[in-house]
């Protein structure tokens, strides 16, 4: 059953099977404990699951990446559902359904991949460095998304309706999984089979947006999550997260001698509008419409049409 459901998991059937390994890994790691589910759900299939992923590498890598690429492209398509409704200017309803699922599968996608860190940590801190690396992208990419100012105003209009409780449907559902995936890979570095290998500190410092990252970590530290854990296991998690930035933060040397060579409001014009992190370094051909390199190649790996204008993307120009 999980070598059929990695396998499944493709263009035709990801949100099936999304839906069915949520369901069977509930009750591990920081999102699920934030709703509630119990520790010892589905200890059994989270075992053989492992130990799937563990022998059939071949199975898992493809697994893997095109989960990467999933979760990029839902959380790409709900930045846009998001600013178009903010270029209008109103919520219409359609639109807002679209977000309210896009957002869902957003943080399904999310939590599996934090089972993936917990479970399978070796995978990213002991296997090929592009899975480290693009999953750390993916955590500061997700983060832009969610905590960026243009998409601030119409979060909670874009993904709760009127008979959704704040409780249940806020931004805590996609940014806890994020805090457990960084957490699991930290709880791992400290065993000695991992300390010598891939660094996550390493990682997040050699970015190209520190300033970026840094103000992502700072709002997971400045959340509330006060309203959905309790106890002493949560305090030290928090501690942990915490150290973690004041390391990150020693670490990274701000870009601040680029930035006065240049006005703010050019900086900020020239800044993408799906990342809000990245400068806008690429045109879309043929219809002319820019973001930068990372988020547009990203996007392609799953879809071949512009994500502002839908029209079919013949190349992509990157400027000098």
């Amino acid at each position: 059953m999980p070598k059929a459901l990695l396998s499944a998991f493709d263009n035709r059937s990801w949100t099936t099977v999304t839906n069915i390994l949520l369901r069977l890994c509930k009750g591990s790691g920081f999102s699920f404990s934030k709703n509630g589910e119990s520790s010892s759900s589905s200890v059994l299939f989270q075992r053989l699951l492992r130990e799937a992923c563990i022998s059939e590498e071949g199975l898992f890598s493809s697994f893997l990446n095109r989960l990467f690429n999933t979760l990029s492209w839902t959380m790409t398509e709900f930045s846009v559902s998001v600013r178009e409704m903010q270029e209008k200017y109103q919520v219409i309803e359609f639109q807002q359904r679209k977000c309210c699922v896009i957002f869902d599968h957003s943080c399904n996608l999310a939590r599996i991949l934090e089972f993936c860190t917990r479970e399978i940590p070796q995978a990213f801190l002991s296997g090929p460095d592009t899975n480290l690396r693009r999953l750390t992208e993916l955590v500061v990419f997700i983060l832009n998304h969610i905590t960026s100012a243009a998409d601030a105003e119409f979060f909670d209009l874009s993904v709760r309706r009127h008979s959704q409780s704040p409780e249940k449907i806020n931004r805590g559902m996609i940014l806890a999984p994020l805090v457990g995936i960084i957490l699991n890979l930290l709880d791992a570095t400290n065993s000695e089979e991992y300390r010598e290998n891939n660094d996550l500190l390493d990682v997040f410092a050699s970015m190209d947006c520190p300033d970026t990252v840094q103000y992502g970590f700072q709002y997971l530290l400045d959340y509330n999550w006060d309203g959905s854990f309790r106890g002493e296991a949560y305090v030290a998690k928090y501690e942990q997260l915490e150290n973690f930035l004041s390391l990150l933060t020693c670490r990274t040397v701000l870009p601040h001698d680029k930035v006065d060579s240049v006005g703010d409001t050019d900086v900020d014009d020239r800044l993408c509008c799906i990342c809000y992190a990245c400068e806008a370094d690429a045109q879309i051909a043929p219809c002319s419409h820019e973001s930068c390199y990372g988020c547009i190649t990203r996007h392609l790996l799953n879809c071949q049409r512009c994500f502002f204008c839908n029209g079919t993307v013949t190349s992509i120009i990157k400027f000098a």
